[in-house]
């Protein structure tokens, strides 16, 4: 008995122990965890959003900027974005002249310039409302020459540095592309984008919402960009070879 007794009196320093190495191993291992949990968390979060903004991506990215033409040139942009603005239901609340970094930028039209001599960008546009509430846009940007054109658009309808970014082929006109995303006012947005020649024109559409998850819920994005497919082939050397149903060329 006094044996036994010995034995089991030497074995529990060693448990001790060995529960005090099992317990830091244990902490050991909760803490490798925790800091790879917020590692992922954080790539995550980084990941979500560009890692520079719509803004800085078309500062750097050498975008082709709109020629400078004089006030009388502004008339026939204006009757080319006009033709895609639904007179009878659309209410226009803002028009003007911009400049290439529209397209990331979505900042308003400039009004006419104090001097009736002086140049302007070769880029209008005109902003209304929709009886449903949606924000529509239509531009038309005028460059050099078609090669700047056609940088523009791959340029302007890529989901390069823009949050929530999507975007594909349009059903219509030809050749035009579809993008969605996360404007600068943090609305969801879809834009259909062509160029012609050495234009490029340009229809987005802001659907109404409380949030962007609403919107897609909603089916609000699907109907905006049915909206501005139809609407694009109302622009001109749209070529849509089968107008949709409501659009007359």
């Amino acid at each position: 008995m006094q044996a036994m007794s010995d034995r089991d009196g030497d074995q529990s320093p060693r448990r001790t122990r060995r529960g005090r190495r099992r317990a830091a191993v244990l902490a050991g291992i909760l803490l490798t965890c925790l800091v790879a949990a917020v590692v992922i968390l954080g790539t995550r979060s980084s990941s979500s959003r560009p890692t520079v903004s719509a803004a800085d991506c078309e500062a750097t990215a050498s975008v082709p900027e709109v020629e400078e033409v004089s006030p009388a040139v502004l008339g026939s942009l204006r009757e080319d974005v006009a033709r895609a603005l639904p007179q009878r239901v659309g209410r226009l609340y803002e028009e003007g002249t911009v400049r290439s970094r529209v397209a990331w930028s979505d900042e308003e039209p400039s009004p006419p310039a104090a001097s009736p001599r002086a140049r302007r960008p070769a880029g209008y546009e005109m902003r209304w409302w929709a009886p449903n509430g949606d924000d529509v846009v239509a531009d038309v940007l005028v460059f050099a020459d078609s090669a700047r054109a056609r940088r523009y658009l791959v340029l302007a309808s890529s989901a390069h540095c823009r949050e929530q970014a999507g975007r594909s082929l349009a059903l219509h006109p030809p050749l035009a592309r579809n993008l969605s995303w996360l404007n600068p006012d943090g609305a969801l947005q879809a834009d259909v984008f062509m160029a012609r020649g050495a234009r490029v024109y340009r229809i987005a559409d802001a659907p109404a919402g409380s949030s962007p998850k609403q919107v897609r819920s909603s089916g609000g994005l699907d109907h905006a960009f049915e909206t501005i497919d139809v609407l694009a082939c109302l622009l001109p050397s749209a070529h849509c070879t089968r107008a949709p149903a409501g659009v007359t060329t």
